[in-house]
Parts: structure tokens; C-alpha cells; sequence
């Protein structure tokens, strides 16, 4: 399953593709450009099949709802709605055009990069461990970028060397998703990438 999304401050394209054996993913994502923002969420249900999918969808559904509404609140509504789920990992990425700006929280074992023209590499550390209903404390934390910035979002499914040389000798997001195709094929877990620029 892939997905685009464009304007004319952002090209993002996704792809998800479950375990093998498995008809459901556990992963969920969703991408969203208006004219003010670009959002992006990739969640990752704990384990694989059925449940895992219901966390990780529940988690997408409430981000798309609420899509208008800062980060800080994104990961708290993400985490509400896994009560008496089986819990998930979960990163959130909000970029604002007019400010040139990018919001970013996440959970768990999700990996961020960003790699802007003049070199500079932004990468968060993600909290550990995973989010389940209950009540805990999130790094939310808001960084400038360049125009032409490029960035992938991904679950652990993919396990890519080297993942700063491949946004820095790539220059276009086919380039990359294309050298992505080969990481694809294991299969051993859920996977989901997105990968995008900023313009």
C-alpha cells in the first residue's frame, strides 16, 4: 500500500506493507498538506495482526480528526484512545510552512530524520517505551527547517544502514523510496516509511 500527498510546500510519499502471513498491519499512518501545514503520524501497534492494528488505527482516526490542533495535543488524544488497548509506539512530525518551522513528539522505537541542504541533520530521540492509556509525561520539542529539507519517518520493520547518507545522496523522494525497495522484501514485521520534502 502506498500513498502521496502534495502541494506546493510538500511532496510526502508512504508506504506500508505487513508481516508476512499476516492479512492486517499493525502499523497505521497518515499524511495530511494543507496550505498552513503538513502532518504526518506513523503508529505501531505492539506485536502484529488484529490487535495490533486496532491500536494503531485508533491512534490514526483521532489524529486525522483533530489534525488542526498542535502536537502537544495529538500525542495526549494518541494516547487516550489506547485505553484497554493493547498499546502502541507512536511518532507525530508537523511541519508549518509560514513559519518554516517543525513540531515533533514520539514514543518508542519510531525513527526520525531530517537533513537540510546546508548539511545539518536533526534526528530526536525518541522516549522509550511505548504509550497504553495510562497517564505519562511527552517531549514535544519544535525546530526550524530549510527549504529543501528532506525527511523519512519509520517503523522497525525497516532496517535500513546508513539512513543520513541516504537522505544526503539521494535528491529526489523516488530516489529514495527507490533504494528503500530492497529493504522491503524480509517481511519479518510490519513496516511503514514515509518519506517527504519540504519546499
Amino acid at each position: 500500500m502506498y500513498q502521496t500527498e502534495q502541494n506546493s510546500h510538500v511532496y510526502a510519499y508512504a508506504y506500508q506493507i505487513q508481516k508476512e502471513g499476516k492479512t492486517l498491519c499493525g502499523d497505521s499512518f497518515l499524511i495530511k498538506a494543507t496550505e498552513e501545514y503538513f502532518i504526518c503520524a506513523v503508529a505501531d501497534g505492539l506485536g502484529s495482526g488484529e490487535r495490533a492494528y486496532e491500536s494503531s488505527s485508533a491512534i490514526k482516526e483521532v489524529i486525522e480528526e483533530y489534525h488542526a490542533e498542535d502536537v502537544e495535543l495529538l500525542i495526549a488524544k494518541s494516547n487516550e484512545v489506547l485505553k484497554n488497548k493493547r498499546g502502541a509506539t507512536v511518532a507525530i512530525f508537523k511541519a508549518y510552512f509560514g513559519q518554516n518551522t517543525f513540531t515533533f513528539s514520539s514514543v518508542g522505537n519510531i525513527r526520525f530524520v531530517l537533513y537540510s541542504p546546508s548539511g545539518k541533520y536533526i534526528y530526536p530521540l525518541p522516549v522509550l517505551g511505548y504509550m497504553s492509556g495510562k497517564p505519562q509525561k511527552f517531549s514535544v520539542h519544535t525546530y526550524s527547517y530549510e527549504p529543501g529539507a528532506k525527511f523519512i519517518l519509520h517503523s522497525d520493520g525497516l532496517n535500513i544502514p546508513a539512513v543520513k547518507s541516504l537522505l544526503k545522496d539521494h535528491q529526489t523522494i523516488e530516489d529514495i523510496s527507490n533504494h528503500l525497495e530492497p529493504y522491503t522484501k524480509s517481511r519479518q514485521d510490519d513496516l511503514t516509511y514515509v518519506v517527504g520534502q519540504l519546499f
